[in-house]
């Protein structure tokens, strides 16, 4: 399965708080996200290399091409330089094919009651699998339409 860095660490994120907050650490659920928490971050410093690449590629340079600090060691950075760092910065956490994992999934009676859905959806994916919906009446009918070619004649 493959997800962006920011739904991977979102997950982390969440697995981590449900797992400090289980009473119980020895369930099939706490296992799940234990495993997939390991695997994503076998891939963190993958991506903090990318961060520092991208970082290094923008940063301003003195007149013989030597990287310019600030005076804590941070790079230096000219406005347009900046601006382009921070879109491929956003382009990789955001790219949906930059963490690869393999899921794993629970039955439902392994996720606590305890859990909200509104948490729930944010461990979709990784533990909970995800569940193509039924489409509605309306829309199987408008699937079951003939389609046309708007394209007409001229003569």
């Amino acid at each position: 399965m493959e997800t962006s860095y920011k739904s991977a660490f979102r997950f982390v994120d969440v697995a981590q708080i449900l797992i400090k907050e289980s009473d119980e650490k020895d369930t099939k659920f706490i296992a799940a996200l234990n495993t997939v928490i390991e695997q994503i971050d076998e891939q963190r410093e993958g991506y903090g290399k990318k961060l520092v690449k991208i970082q290094r590629k923008h940063a301003a340079e003195d007149k013989f091409g030597c990287i310019l600090r600030d005076e804590r060691g941070n790079y230096r950075y000219k406005k347009d330089q900046e601006e382009a760092m921070e879109e491929k910065i956003e382009e990789l956490f955001n790219h949906e094919t930059s963490v690869e994992f393999d899921p794993e999934y629970v039955d439902e009676e392994s996720i606590p009651a305890s859990v909200p859905k509104h948490v729930r959806k944010w461990l979709i994916g990784f533990v909970i699998e995800p569940v193509e919906e039924e489409p509605t009446p309306a829309k199987k009918l408008l699937n079951s339409l003939p389609t046309t070619n708007n394209t007409t004649d001229e003569k």
